[in-house]
């Protein structure tokens, strides 16, 4: 039986001499078969450097390094999923115990154990964390029913077949809690040993200052909605990249997302000037699913516009922007049949070029306007396409803009959010396949590595939609003025700290097409 050790590393540089000999002391005669992984979470006292040099030195260690500090929950995280042995041991690395404390207990585990945990018996921490670690330990019992003696004593074994179905998704302290809650979820044999506990005699905690209390309520806060959502199981992801079509820089934005990235589908433009290019990207691509992204807002028609009056301006292109047509459609300056007319174009035009398309989704989300929406549901009826996007964004995170641009943005949420409750009853009503959830609305251009990854790791169960906007080239907005970050979204999603996150949370990238085939 293997053991592997996992130690979260945020400047330690004064532990880190004795971690080596004390750990090989407590694996000595127990476990001869282990490692040791390092999980370095930004420091910046010289404790990365340490760690590889530790690792170049001994065969039997490993070095992970996170680029800036994420948290104790995201480095245990990651050392875990690194760990190739049976058993999984996580410790703090200013070993709170001593080795002869660490060999009692590891003795105490059977093969009729799933997780060995500890308990402080004795405290050395003085009475603000005492009173801190008391309350806590009775806040989870209370909020998760969960008892036991000491949720967050830095020392648990854990069977590593455990680990590999649990959902991991706390990137702070509360993941000493949600280890042992998804444990209980499982079914886990759980067993207890009371320990010495040592105060540290190098390094700082930072474990009772208010940032690190507030990320564990707000991380405690998610995982009571999830389980009360029936969502603390592994969840299916729709990463969708709009306006496929719309120029030749974003059609290479979109096929690069696919081809390395996270990518599972695109919503075809074609009203776009690239979308001939587009179609033949995509046919190339029989993996990629389809939608098409239907616009009555800023782009040319695939109509003549004599046919369609009321939907363009002067030039015979559709009016600049959502709140013009707006405007104009709630005055009833809008004929419906025209609409009909140029959706239907749209459509057509797909089919045309050999597409096959499994849902429909709009340019500026026009689709959710009272009265399209029936028409749009009616359209993919007759066309055989069975899936919508539903772009009701359950939780917000951050934007683009200064602080008057991403007010005005929260407030466009709030009537999206209005029109999508209206429309609910008749999305249901025609049986179109939508997702649980979606996001993107407010972080529209503006996809980075961390907001991809935190968004990652705080999807609900079920079916939810990322709608992202790649592209290979910034220039494209010179001309667009959308205000879009296109080439660093598509660094986020090729990025492997994305990937990597979508593996450690358990998610399944998904597409419409595979949920229609699978009965929704």
């Amino acid at each position: 039986m293997g053991l592997s050790f996992v130690y979260p590393i945020y400047n330690e540089i004064d532990n880190l001499p004795r971690l080596l000999p004390e750990t090989r002391r407590i694996a000595e005669g127990l476990f001869p078969d282990y490692e040791v992984i390092l999980v370095d979470d930004g420091s910046v006292d010289g404790s990365g450097p340490f760690v590889d040099r530790l690792a170049a030195e001994h065969e039997k260690v490993r070095a992970v390094h996170h680029g800036r500090n994420r948290g104790l929950g995201a480095a245990v995280a990651t050392g875990l999923s690194h760990a190739t042995k049976d058993l999984v041991l996580y410790m703090d690395s200013d070993f709170p115990v001593a080795v002869e404390e660490a060999r009692a207990a590891l003795s105490e585990w059977t093969p009729e154990i799933d997780v060995l945990i500890g308990h402080r018996v004795g405290r050395a921490e003085g009475p603000r964390r005492e009173l801190m670690s008391w309350t806590y330990n009775r806040l989870i019992r209370w909020a998760f029913g969960l008892r036991v003696r000491d949720v967050n004593f830095a020392f648990k074994l854990i069977r590593r077949s455990l680990l590999e179905q649990m959902r991991l998704r706390s990137e702070g302290s509360f993941i000493d809690a949600e280890l042992l809650l998804e444990a209980r979820r499982l079914g886990a044999r759980v067993r207890e040993v009371g320990m010495r506990y040592h105060a540290r005699v190098a390094g700082v905690s930072t474990a009772a200052s208010s940032r690190v209390v507030m990320r564990i309520l707000g991380e405690m806060w998610g995982y009571a909605r999830r389980r009360r959502a029936g969502a603390t199981g592994p969840a299916s992801l729709i990463v969708s990249a709009d306006d496929f079509g719309l120029c030749e820089a974003v059609n290479r934005g979109v096929v690069e997302g696919f081809d390395r990235g996270v990518v599972t589908s695109a919503s075809v433009l074609t009203t776009g000037d690239a979308f001939g290019q587009a179609a033949s990207l995509a046919r190339a691509r029989p993996a990629l699913d389809l939608g098409v992204h239907l616009a009555l807002t800023q782009m040319a028609p695939v109509s003549p516009p004599e046919e369609i009056a009321s939907l363009v301006g002067r030039e015979g292109r559709f009016l600049p922007g959502w709140r013009s047509f707006a405007a104009r459609y709630l005055r009833g300056g809008v004929r419906k049949q025209e609409i009909e007319r140029e959706l239907r174009a749209q459509i057509e035009r797909a089919r045309e070029a050999g597409l096959e398309c499994s849902h429909l989704d709009s340019h500026q989300h026009v689709h959710m306007l009272p009265g399209v929406l029936a028409m749009v549901a009616r359209l993919g009826s007759e066309y055989g396409i069975g899936a919508l996007r539903y772009p009701y964004q359950k939780r917000s995170r951050g934007g683009r803009g200064n602080s008057a641009a991403r007010l005005r943005r929260r407030a466009e949420e709030y009537v999206l959010r209005f029109m999508c409750r209206m429309d609910r009853r008749m999305v249901e009503a025609n049986g179109l396949l939508t997702a649980d959830d979606f996001r993107g609305f407010s972080e529209a251009g503006a996809w980075d590595e961390d907001s991809l990854t935190q968004t990652v790791a705080d999807l609900d169960g079920g079916l939810t939609e990322i709608c992202c906007h790649p592209g290979a080239d910034d220039g494209v907005d010179e001309q667009l003025h959308w205000g879009y970050h296109w080439e660093q979204e598509l660094a986020a999603l090729t990025s492997p700290r994305v990937a990597a996150a979508i593996e450690r949370n358990g998610v399944r990238l998904a597409t419409y097409r595979d949920h229609l085939s699978e009965g929704g």
